[in-house]
């Protein structure tokens, strides 16, 4: 194998990972309603997935106007809490000026669910 071949192959399958890279961050964007049409539109959307130990998750979902926290642990789903409007319409406009934001936002409304139930 001579070194121009070598070059070719590396930069094709170079090419081939970053259209990999695309597709999935575009799929990824569909798949959260951001280039769906209608997306701000469906009943119901889950709006936020954090990853807990032990395959445990928390999901934030809104149901047509209602926002709740959804625990998941195995087969088994439960409702936490429901969340007012206003924080989550707060975080959202948050998120959509600032194309990154932080795990700890979600959590943070979290700890502050918390503390309104104790």
């Amino acid at each position: 194998m001579d070194f121009a071949f070598a070059t070719r192959m590396l930069s094709a399958l170079a090419v081939i990972v970053l259209v990999l890279f695309g597709l999935q961050f575009f799929a990824r964007a569909a798949l959260r309603s951001r280039l769906a049409p209608g997306g701000d539109r469906r009943l119901v959307s889950v709006i936020e997935t954090t990853l807990l130990p032990n395959a445990t998750s928390l999901h934030v979902i809104k149901i047509a106007e209602r926002y709740v926290v959804v625990g998941r642990s195995g087969g088994h789903i439960a409702l936490l809490c429901d969340v007012a409007p206003e924080s989550i319409d707060a975080w959202l406009a948050a998120r959509a000026t600032s194309p990154i934001v932080a795990p700890a936002t979600l959590l943070a409304l979290i700890e502050r669910l918390r503390g309104k139930r104790a």
